[in-house]
């Protein structure tokens, strides 16, 4: 059987959870009946191992330089069999472009919602909902409350789980060595991993860990991350004389470690589609005290709490409230929910194959 071949369109593949959750499925994926092409601004960390698996990256302009990146990429896509574009509200320059490659099969696929409070953006993305459904040939989420906010109550869109490696993501053997290592053996560690973006709300966690840790001497805070709010969140610290009591980390290849550090994963995001990090601090029997703004679907066999996130003070009482929660073994609940890679790269396969026809 003729190998298929499938561009990802990524853009921006420092947004860690899109681009994590698709080297999931390709290094799980059948690589000898499927070839993963990945599209992005620029380069990443993941560019050697795709290329190692038996994928290429290519660069294209940013969708802000509409016509440029419009007119690279429908040279760059002619001859693949699908283009599945990750792009949510600006998938539609993808789709546009595979569309005019001649490219039959062209999935948009949802990987977040939007801020209510997003004002003008707002706007923007509502409007933006559209060219992307126009231009797609099937749609594709990972949840039930993504696909309802990009492609409409009634969607027929297929719910893609952001599956992990449930043998890499399992309760750490050497969790007390590797808390002693960063000085936290005596400490109850809240941990965080994503991006330090508006989404993620990090400011607004270092807030309310401030009020948690003038009641609770023994708490610590793990950040693990970066981005473009990195210097407010050094000087939030510095002015809440937390220097002592917060720990940021940089990410990296074995981020399964650094869950080993956390006592409660906590998540405040503004808004997500169904964040990754929460699937694999639940793989590694972490309770997880999230933002009421993330969908109910991310609880998917462990231990969550869902809190709201207007004030600081009411996070940070949910903080103190949430550290007598304790983790389970949910291993083959998240089997069973569809969170097992091994069983859910093979059905993705078979749905390209399904749609391909080939």
């Amino acid at each position: 059987m003729e190998k298929i071949k499938v561009a990802q369109i990524v853009g921006n593949s420092s947004c860690g959870g899109v681009i994590s959750c698709l080297m999931n499925y390709y290094r799980h994926v059948d690589r000898e009946a499927v070839r993963f092409d990945f599209f992005t601004y620029g380069p990443s960390s993941y560019d050697e191992e795709i290329r190692a698996l038996g994928g290429e990256v290519y660069h294209f302009p940013s969708v802000f330089n509409f016509s440029a990146s419009v007119g690279e990429l429908t040279k760059k896509l002619k001859g693949y069999d699908a283009v599945h574009v990750h792009m949510t509200t600006l998938s539609f320059v993808g789709l546009m472009a595979a569309k005019k490659a001649g490219v039959s099969v062209r999935i948009c696929h949802s990987h977040s919602t939007t801020d209510t409070k997003d004002g003008l953006k707002l706007i923007i993305k509502d409007v933006l909902r559209y060219p992307s459904r126009f231009f797609a040939t099937h749609e594709m989420g990972c949840s039930e409350r993504s696909n309802r906010w990009l492609f409409g109550k009634d969607n027929e869109a297929v719910v893609l789980h952001n599956a992990i490696d449930l043998e890499r993501f399992s309760p750490c053997k050497n969790r007390a060595a590797l808390r002693k290592k960063y000085g936290l053996e005596n400490n109850y560690v809240y941990g965080f991993i994503g991006r330090f973006e508006t989404q993620k709300n990090v400011p607004f966690l270092i807030k309310a860990f401030s009020i948690v840790a003038h009641k609770k001497p023994d708490a610590r805070l793990v950040l693990v991350g970066d981005g473009t709010q990195r210097q407010r969140i050094l000087t939030l610290i510095e002015e809440n004389g937390l220097n002592d009591k917060v720990l940021i980390l940089p990410d990296n290849s074995q981020v399964e470690k650094y869950y080993a550090l956390f006592d409660l994963f906590v998540l405040p995001s503004i808004f997500e589609g169904l964040p990754l990090v929460a699937v694999e601090a639940q793989a590694m029997k972490l309770p997880c005290l999230l933002s009421d703004r993330i969908t109910s679907e991310t609880a998917v066999g462990g231990v969550c709490k869902f809190a709201s996130i207007d004030r600081p003070e009411r996070w940070a009482e949910e903080m103190i409230r949430s550290s007598s929660l304790h983790g389970i073994e949910c291993r083959q609940a998240m089997m069973e929910n569809g969170y097992d890679i091994r069983i859910e790269a093979p059905k993705l396969l078979e749905w390209y194959r399904e749609v391909i026809k080939k």
